[in-house]
């Protein structure tokens, strides 16, 4: 039965109130579609954060019957192949929700995720919302009801757009309120993993279990493969797209994605596939290593909502290029370099490029670093 008129007013009051409670991501996601439960019929749920950089998912939270197993083959095998691209054009042109039902013209099962993971379970109609700022993803909400019951209705379609963007808010500034540190915690090295083509751990470092001990809780059976947390499975998902890539886009894009851990350090996953040999066959190698400043400074840049072009001319100026250096670079005026770089401190609330420079790489990484007094020297960071 669908809710009336005054309760998803009010289901909709208190999940705004709480996109802007000053809640970590996955408490946030946890809250909203709690709220959502009550005023909104639906018995999965699927809702996840997504590294903005790269569109990728990096934590999830889910209700109902899709499980561990169900939820790595989904990472691994169905995500790269169909969800990733309908999701980066709902983003693209600013279609904040869509039912399955529409996407597919009626049809479920011409969605590969219906087919192998849904269906099978007994699910039926969904809707998914992209949790956006500006074009950048930084979550999404998929909820499904069992087959059989009636497809959600225009004014529950409606009520998950007037939640969307301001979910997207609540984790933008979830990011801006988080703080990694990049002072050593014991060993920094970065840790490997080998995995089969069965997806079992063959071979592990000390320091790769240590990291990923911090993004999740491994499972009794992690060596097997079950209980590995999510963005091993995305990054064993992006190396197969790249190494198999549809378009040209796909061919430069790299198998990598952060993650921000429990201990609220920065983590960068990446993915690389060995060369079969003489009684060995080819493994796919993640590395784990705590994030690099320049990635956590260009995760910070999209929090604050940095156009593509403000970002391209802060890059530069934390190269220590003049304004003169910049607009050549770029082929712009001088006067768009300086334009670009005022709403850059709008933006970020600073101003002077010193204080840019320090807030985005910085104030993330040592929230006690200052410059000595007087020194406007702008920091040469490593590319």
């Amino acid at each position: 039965m669908v809710a009336g008129a005054m309760l998803r007013e009010r289901g909709f009051a208190e999940a705004k109130r709480l996109c802007y409670a000053g809640l970590d991501a996955p408490t946030l996601l946890g809250e909203v579609t709690g709220r959502l439960r009550r005023v909104v019929l639906f018995e999965a749920l699927c809702a996840q954060t997504n590294d903005p950089l790269s569109g990728l998912p990096t934590q999830t939270i889910g209700d109902g019957p899709i499980g561990e197993r169900e939820h790595r083959t989904y990472l691994e095998h169905i995500y790269f192949t169909e969800d990733l691209d309908d999701q980066r054009r709902m983003v693209q042109r600013r279609i904040p929700v869509a039912r399955l039902s529409d996407a597919t013209g009626g049809r479920l099962e011409r969605a590969l995720h219906w087919r192998e993971i849904s269906g099978p379970l007994g699910l039926g109609h969904e809707v998914l919302g992209v949790c956006t700022v500006g074009r950048a993803l930084w979550g999404k909400v998929c909820l499904a009801r069992e087959r059989g019951r009636p497809d959600f209705e225009e004014r529950e379609v409606a009520l998950l757009e007037r939640i969307a963007p301001h979910l997207g808010a609540g984790l933008q500034a979830a990011v801006l309120r988080a703080r990694a540190t990049a002072e050593p915690v014991g060993d920094s090295a970065p840790g490997v993993l080998a995995l089969d083509d069965h997806g079992r751990v063959v071979q592990h470092t000390a320091t790769a279990e240590r990291w990923l001990r911090e993004v999740a809780p491994l499972g009794p059976d992690w060596l097997e493969g079950d209980g590995l947390p999510a963005p091993v499975w995305m990054v064993v998902g992006a190396l197969r797209r790249a190494l198999t890539p549809g378009t040209e886009r796909e061919l430069h894009e790299v198998p990598r994605v952060r993650v921000r851990a429990r201990s609220g350090r920065w983590l960068t996953f990446h993915g690389a596939r060995t060369e079969p040999r003489a009684g060995r066959a080819g493994e796919t190698i993640v590395v784990v290593e705590p994030s690099r400043p320049e990635e956590l400074a260009w995760l910070r840049a999209s929090a604050y909502g940095l156009s593509a072009r403000e970002r391209a001319v802060v890059d530069r100026v934390v190269q220590g290029a003049a304004t003169k250096e910049i607009a050549r670079a770029l082929a712009i005026s001088e006067y768009t370099v300086q334009e670009h770089l005022s709403h850059a401190f709008d933006k970020v609330g600073v101003r002077g490029r010193h204080a840019l420079v320090k807030r985005l790489f910085f104030d993330l990484l040592h929230p006690a670093l200052d410059a000595p007094s007087g020194d406007d020297r702008l920091p040469i960071l490593p590319a």
